[in-house]
């Protein structure tokens, strides 16, 4: 794969959970004063950007499926062992 595809995946990953992570704190303190959100902006940017960060980093994900395959290989520790 080619390393523009593969940094342009992270910047947009790192993006969007930015955008996810900013908008819950309005979220939050909507949430503790157990009020309706009065800004339907914020709640839809948090869906939206949520649901974007789920896509990009399955994508990532799949960009790196070989570190990915391999990593969880040693974490179970089931390298070299066959059945």
């Amino acid at each position: 794969m080619s390393k523009t595809l593969k940094r342009t995946s992270a910047f947009l990953c790192i993006t969007t959970f930015a955008v996810t992570a900013a908008t819950s704190i309005p979220l939050f303190i909507f949430y503790l004063r157990s009020e309706t959100v009065k800004i339907a902006v914020i709640e839809d940017l948090h869906n939206w950007s949520g649901i974007a960060f789920i896509v990009f980093a399955l994508l990532r994900i799949a960009l790196n499926r070989k570190f990915v395959a391999g990593a969880f290989e040693q974490l179970i520790g089931r390298k070299g062992v066959r059945y």
